[in-house]
């Protein structure tokens, strides 16, 4: 008897060795999968100077973006003018208001708009529009239009070489 313990004994060591390393093999492959996943930085920098961000290419269709320039921010400025102009229109039919307003908004912001009553604007007239205001990118810009009620704000995004709202947001 005490050579059968000494076998089950020995099997379940050597079961629990066969266990270990299969876990340690499983663990070390992890670990070299997930080192090749992670990216690293150049040695002796900080991170946002020369991170994996840095890395990252444009696309075309980023690449073709203009720069920055006063006639892009004149078009800006038009489009943002002419959709308050547009959209301060209360004493339309919500149909009416929002087939005028429609060509100057996003496909995205048309869906949100077509739902919007324009009996809650309180605006009527444009009054000034404010120098338009570059985002992180030259595709991206804020114009802030004053009306005789307050100010509206307007987030516009170029795509294809056309300005188009993305989102307006009432300010008094």
């Amino acid at each position: 008897m005490n050579q059968g313990m000494h076998r089950t004994t020995r099997h379940t060591r050597e079961h629990s060795r066969r266990r270990a390393a299969t876990t340690g093999l499983v663990l070390a492959l992890a670990s070299a999968l997930l080192a090749g996943c992670t990216p690293t930085e150049p040695e002796g920098t900080p991170g946002e100077e020369n991170g994996i961000m840095h890395d990252i290419h444009a696309s075309p269709e980023q690449s073709a973006i203009e720069e920055w320039s006063p006639r892009i921010a004149q078009e800006a400025s038009d489009v943002a003018t002419n959709a308050a102009t547009v959209y301060a229109r209360p004493e339309l039919n919500q149909s009416q208001w929002f087939t005028g307003l429609r060509p100057y908004l996003s496909a995205d912001a048309q869906h949100t708009f077509q739902n919007v009553s324009n009996l809650n604007i309180t605006a009527t007239t444009v009054t000034s529009t404010e120098e338009p205001v570059k985002g992180r990118s030259s595709a991206i810009a804020t114009v802030t239009v004053n009306t005789n009620t307050g100010s509206l704000d307007f987030l516009l995004s170029r795509a294809d070489g056309q300005w188009v709202v993305e989102k307006i947001t009432s300010t008094k």
